[in-house]
């Protein structure tokens, strides 16, 4: 195997791939290695940790033989960052010695290989669901309810998305049992006649599928759902995932049936006074306590040292008394997420959480809110 390649066309995405790559605690695990592929003109590149696996393929103008074999990611990735960017990378795979030979013209680094008879692949599987979704609408998506995603070991369905699909209609789910994130959409594209479906990505699944998506553009990505992972390909990525298979409670209880009070609040404004306050706050459970009436809020938080931080913002729509204690940074990470100018705050009895969603003036095709639980603080 042998090829010459310009770095800045392979750099992104060899990062990509390298960062999916197992970290599993045997250093000689083959899932260690990003198994490289040279056939028909084109550069293939594969990680697995097995539960995730990413595939791209980068085409080459300059290949003298082809070949296959497999490398340490993280060694490829430093190898090639130390380099100039715009630089011609010769690369060859010398036998003989069983190394991976990289060099500029300047610099030359050999890598110890390993055969690519061992490395793991998924094994395919019937497809028994799709959904059609703009790759613009499903990174929309993801980073609006990704955030809410538990990072604890317990309770399989709170560790991944939920996607819950009925004909064209696609709600999505995330919750780390102290908030949740309620999405919901319309498939203009999507087969009417799907019926109704639900599966669970992993977090790890849609952290990376929303770095291989285009924010921009209006093009469609079909995900492939089987019985146990979910299978997609967009801009020369190819992404396969194990899915969280579990039961998934019905959430939709949690959501308030009606609302008693509704408050505008301007949004950047509100983020940075949570901040400001925030600096003295209990670390355990990072509160704030919110108190609106007479045309204001007054925020307050205080730590285990009795240290205490207050802020106050006027708000017109804040005339009924209203108190209630949040965990500030999650009331920071849903007003990072909204774009509208203004954010509602919604109360309903008892008061239990706070329903945050845009403010109605924002015409968006992905509705999203909120739902934060009080803390004692």
């Amino acid at each position: 195997m042998k090829f010459r390649v310009l770095l800045s066309n392979l750099k992104k995405q060899l990062d990509e791939v390298a960062g999916i790559a197992g970290t599993a605690p045997n250093k000689e695990d083959i899932t260690q290695n990003i198994l490289i592929n040279v056939s028909e003109n084109s550069l293939n590149l594969k990680a697995t940790n097995y539960n995730i696996e990413l595939k791209t393929i980068i085409p080459l103008d300059d290949v003298e033989s082809d070949g296959e074999i497999t490398v340490n990611a993280n060694k490829l990735r430093d190898t090639l960052s130390n380099l100039d960017i715009n630089s011609v990378v010769s690369i060859t795979l010398d036998e003989d010695k069983n190394v991976l030979v990289i060099s500029d013209g300047n610099t030359s680094f050999e890598i110890r290989t390993r055969s690519s008879i061992d490395f793991p692949s998924f094994e395919l599987e019937d497809i028994e669901q799709e959904i059609t979704i703009k790759q613009c609408l499903l990174k929309s998506i993801i980073d609006s309810s990704v955030f809410c995603v538990s990072n604890e070991d317990f309770r399989d369905y709170l560790k991944g998305i939920r996607f819950e699909l009925n004909g064209q209609k696609l709600e999505i789910f995330t919750s780390d049992g102290h908030r949740m994130a309620i999405l919901e959409t319309q498939l203009s594209t999507q087969n009417a006649s799907s019926g109704s479906f639900g599966a669970i990505i992993t977090k790890k699944c849609a952290a990376q599928l929303s770095k291989i998506l285009n924010d921009s553009g209006e093009s469609e990505v079909v995900l492939k759902f089987t019985k146990n992972a979910v299978r997609t390909s967009c801009n020369n990525f190819s992404l396969a995932s194990k899915l969280i298979n579990c039961g998934y409670p019905n959430v939709r209880t949690v959501i308030p049936k009606s609302i008693d009070t509704i408050i505008s609040i301007p949004r950047v404004t509100f983020n940075k006074l949570i901040q400001q306050v925030s600096v003295l706050s209990s670390k355990r459970v990072n509160g704030v306590s919110f108190s609106f009436g007479n045309g204001k809020v007054d925020l307050r938080s205080e730590n285990s040292e009795h240290e205490v931080a207050t802020a106050s913002l006027a708000l017109p729509d804040a005339q009924t008394p209203i108190e209630i204690s949040l965990n500030g940074q999650y009331v920071r990470d849903v007003l990072n997420v909204i774009k509208t100018d203004n954010v509602l705050f919604c109360f309903s009895q008892p008061m239990l959480n706070v329903l945050i969603k845009s403010d109605a003036s924002d015409n968006n095709e992905l509705h999203a809110s909120y739902i934060i639980s009080k803390v004692v603080v």
